[in-house]
């Protein structure tokens, strides 16, 4: 029997297996992801079941669907599966383009809607990332079976719910060079998305001081999470994430406030060094999220700390030479106490976040 065939009836048997006992019909929606070397097209399948629990399309209230109502409604439901729908190629979310939403019988004369959408790509993906919520309007039990297809590759399926609403598919094994580009880039993206990471920075080198004390507190820096991003990364040791986002809020607010009292800046390596290493856990966690590669472990590991490095040293370019010429004026003390302040509210507004597992700040 084909491998993907036999792929597509473990699935169906996960969905009647983990489907509430009391179900008499399975709840089902699709989606199918073709991938090729020059586009990607997404094709969403709701059954009339489905389309009537969730949205307002039966115009003439008779409890059923026709063609003409289907077609009319094809905005609103491709918007709504728009919205919920994220398909992420090699680390990169593609911007979908809607190809239209066609009616259309199944074999045993159900009515059916397929919701396309595409996307252009330059090259077949290694991974392909789906990503679904359309469950929000359906039922408890609803599933959607994924299935992604590739030429010369056998097909790959998955079954989304609402406790697993992403999966991932691997099409090809990158090359080292391509994957080294790939986590280069992620390191770089991380830093300048990284909102805490950027007012650490910011809080550690608006007290201004000599160009030779910076390079020191961003070498220890740099050393720091080194370690224990590989250590991280690794399993070698693991901590609970909501402690290392935690002690990354400390380590701002820590440092801002210290800006009150800090004469210079020759001995904050050594502070700097040990909030590093709880920034390392931060960063590990997120090559974690994207997911290992089997082989080439230790170069995708090195690729992402030299994109992280990238991105702090543009930080830093930008920052620093404002921070030194304004510290050359009489306005030096207002602008680190003005920029220390509002640093230690984000820091301590994340500290109680994290702490007490909240969802208020902006980012």
């Amino acid at each position: 029997m084909n491998k993907g065939v036999i792929n597509v009836l473990w699935a169906l048997i996960v969905v009647i297996l983990t489907a509430p006992v009391h179900a008499h019909k399975l709840n089902m929606s699709y989606t199918n992801v073709a991938a090729t070397p020059d586009k990607i097209l997404v094709t969403v399948t709701f059954d009339e079941a489905d389309l009537l629990a969730a949205f307002d399309l039966d115009g003439n209230g008779d409890g059923s669907l026709w063609y003409g109502e289907m077609k009319s409604g094809a905005d609103q439901v491709l918007a709504y599966v728009e919205e919920r729908t994220s398909v992420i190629v090699d680390g990169e979310p593609l911007v979908l383009t809607r190809m239209g939403a066609e009616p259309r019988a199944d074999k045993t004369g159900s009515l059916l809607f397929d919701l396309k959408f595409e996307s252009a790509l330059s090259e077949l993906p290694a991974t392909v990332d789906v990503q679904t919520a359309v469950f929000e309007r359906l039922s408890e039990d609803h599933r959607n079976l994924v299935e992604v297809t590739a030429p010369d590759r056998e097909p790959q399926v998955a079954v989304l719910s609402r406790q697993v609403l992403k999966q991932r598919f691997v099409l090809r094994e990158p090359g080292v060079m391509e994957r080294v580009g790939q986590f280069t880039s992620w390191g770089v993206e991380h830093i300048f998305i990284g909102y805490d990471h950027i007012m650490f920075l910011l809080a550690l080198i608006v007290i201004g001081g000599r160009l030779r004390s910076l390079v020191k507190i961003v070498t220890s820096f740099t050393v720091a999470h080194s370690i224990t991003l590989i250590l991280a990364a690794l399993e070698i040791v693991v901590l609970p994430g909501r402690l290392i986002e935690s002690g990354i809020a400390l380590s701002i607010a820590y440092v801002a406030l210290e800006n009150f009292w800090i004469k210079g800046a020759s001995h904050r390596w050594m502070v700097t060094f040990f909030f590093g290493l709880v920034h390392g856990f931060g960063f590990a966690s997120v090559l974690l999220d994207l997911g290992l590669p089997s082989k080439g472990l230790i170069a995708s590991l090195l690729a992402f700390n030299v994109g992280v490095e990238l991105g702090q040293i543009a930080i830093v370019a930008v920052l620093f030479p404002a921070v030194f010429l304004i510290g050359r004026t009489q306005h030096r003390q207002k602008m680190v106490v003005s920029v220390s302040a509002i640093v230690f509210l984000f820091g301590m507004g994340w500290l109680i976040e994290r702490i007490f597992d909240l969802s208020y700040m902006p980012f």
